[in-house]
């Protein structure tokens, strides 16, 4: 099959392309410049691997938990396609996708994206059913639904970062990760695939990402309209 992988939940934003068995992929760790590099990296890796638009069978991406910026700016650019030429797209949820290689782990899975400083959006899996809904809370408040005396496994964009600073809390927990942290661009053809096979719905007109905290801009505003209420 032929899909369009985008993971842009994180500022490091991975964008691939698969025809059949071969794949291209560009990552961009450029911050706030994603809006001006997703158009022009999309059309060079369709050309370097010799698909046109129309030859997409299906696209799909990260829906969030994630940065509020790059989940808008892949999932309007997929929607843009599936206008122009009908291709279905799946959205994925952050978190799944990254655990997705560690569904068979004997350990319980921690799925990590640091949200903001010490605080994460998070899930926890096991055998690759999830245990719990994505959240956000800070380290120690997640530290306090692990189990001392079973093993975890973080993965995810944050998963370093929160393992080091982990240990450092809790140095009798068996806590650990893998590195270098991928990203999940490869994940989601798979899931995606999975997701045709069992006949799965694609993403509506009005699907939209999945946000599990409030953007800055609301936040601000709320506190705008409680001063001015005042």
């Amino acid at each position: 099959m032929n899909g369009l992988a985008i993971d842009c939940a994180v500022s490091r934003l991975a964008i691939a392309v698969k025809r059949d068995e071969k794949k291209v992929k560009l990552v961009y760790d450029i911050g706030i410049k994603q809006s001006e590099k997703l158009l022009p990296a999309i059309d060079f890796i369709m050309k370097e691997i010799g698909l046109q638009a129309c030859d997409l069978d299906y696209t799909v991406l990260t829906s969030g938990p994630g940065t509020f910026t790059g989940l808008r700016l892949g999932l309007s650019t997929l929607k843009a396609l599936t206008l122009a030429h009908g291709t279905p797209v799946y959205g994925v949820p952050s978190l799944e996708s990254y655990a997705w290689p560690y569904k068979r782990a004997i350990e319980s899975v921690l799925s990590v994206i640091e949200a903001k400083e010490d605080e994460y959006f998070y899930q926890f899996f096991v055998h690759g059913q999830k245990l719990s809904e994505p959240d956000d809370k800070p380290m120690d408040e997640i530290i306090k639904q692990m189990d001392p005396e079973t093993s975890v496994l973080v993965c995810g964009p944050g998963a370093r970062v929160f393992c080091e600073r982990a240990l450092e809390e809790t140095p009798l927990y068996t806590i650990h990760c893998f590195s270098p942290e991928a990203d999940a661009a490869d994940n989601l053809f798979e899931i995606a695939e999975d997701m045709i096979r069992n006949k799965k719905e694609p993403l509506k007109d009005y699907d939209g990402p999945l946000y599990v905290r409030k953007s800055e801009a609301e936040l601000v505003l709320e506190q705008k309209n409680k001063t001015a209420g005042n």
